[in-house]
């Protein structure tokens, strides 16, 4: 006697046993974004920075003290007239934080719980900022470009703090100087659908008389994509072996 005939279920049921695979009779849920953190505001996407590249908008400077004073007077008088002076970024050398925050080039913003990753097109930079407490505390006596962060959420603000950045970077491409002791504390949030806002405070007791604080807006480019960035093939600025660069000025 022939067999009964079978529905496609029970035949698609006999396949999946016979392959070790779940059987799943309603549709499965559209994936989720590809990186997403439900339990934050979503502060995820590319973004521009705008309102200039000094470090402040309003082309303000912290109070500087004593010597970090007498150098950035150096560094104006060199910048006025077209020269620069201790600049790494002319030997293509990171501009470390928090010129970083400034550079007119885009950044992406990655969420995942517990850490929101920073991905620059400049210098190819990126920052790992653990959220949830992992990350232990760094280590004092060991500085680098970029420094070390790590971060928590404050309602819907991103809070993000760095310190042990190196004292031989500056905080925008005028040259403004801080010492090792500069810790930067970053405030992420959404103002609006298409707009990021970054309240910076730069607290320094060795270069600057007080605290100084300035607000950075960037804005939503979806369409854009970060591009391959490689300072060597297209340094202008590159110094010779008397200190000189390409346009003929020393720089020292």
């Amino acid at each position: 006697m022939s067999s009964p005939k079978r529905s496609r279920r029970q035949l698609l049921a006999l396949v999946c046993a016979s392959l070790a695979l779940p059987v799943a009779w309603a549709a499965a849920p559209a994936p989720g974004p590809l990186y997403a953190d439900p339990a934050h505001a979503d502060l995820s996407g590319l973004w521009l920075v705008t309102g200039g590249f000094y470090f402040a908008p309003d082309r303000s400077v912290p109070k500087l003290l004593g010597e970090y004073k007498a150098t950035y007077a150096r560094r104006t008088e060199a910048f006025n007239k077209g020269v620069a002076i201790d600049d790494l970024t002319a030997d293509c050398l990171p501009a470390g934080m928090p010129h970083l925050l400034t550079v007119p080039y885009p950044f992406e913003l990655m969420q995942t719980p517990g850490r929101v990753t920073f991905l620059y097109e400049y210098d190819s930079v990126v920052r790992r900022v653990a959220t949830d407490g992992s990350v232990a505390k760094p280590d004092p006596d060991k500085v680098s470009y970029h420094g070390d962060s790590y971060g928590h959420w404050e309602g819907d603000t991103l809070v993000v703090e760095t310190i042990n950045v190196r004292d031989d970077t500056q905080l925008d491409f005028t040259g403004i100087p801080h010492s090792d002791a500069l810790r930067i504390t970053e405030r992420w949030r959404r103002k609006d659908a298409k707009t990021l806002e970054n309240t910076i405070t730069l607290t320094d007791a060795k270069a600057f008389a007080e605290p100084f604080t300035t607000t950075r807006s960037y804005q939503l480019k979806p369409k854009w994509k970060i591009s391959e960035y490689v300072c060597e093939e297209n340094n202008r600025n590159a110094r010779d072996e008397q200190g000189r660069t390409s346009g003929g000025a020393p720089t020292k």
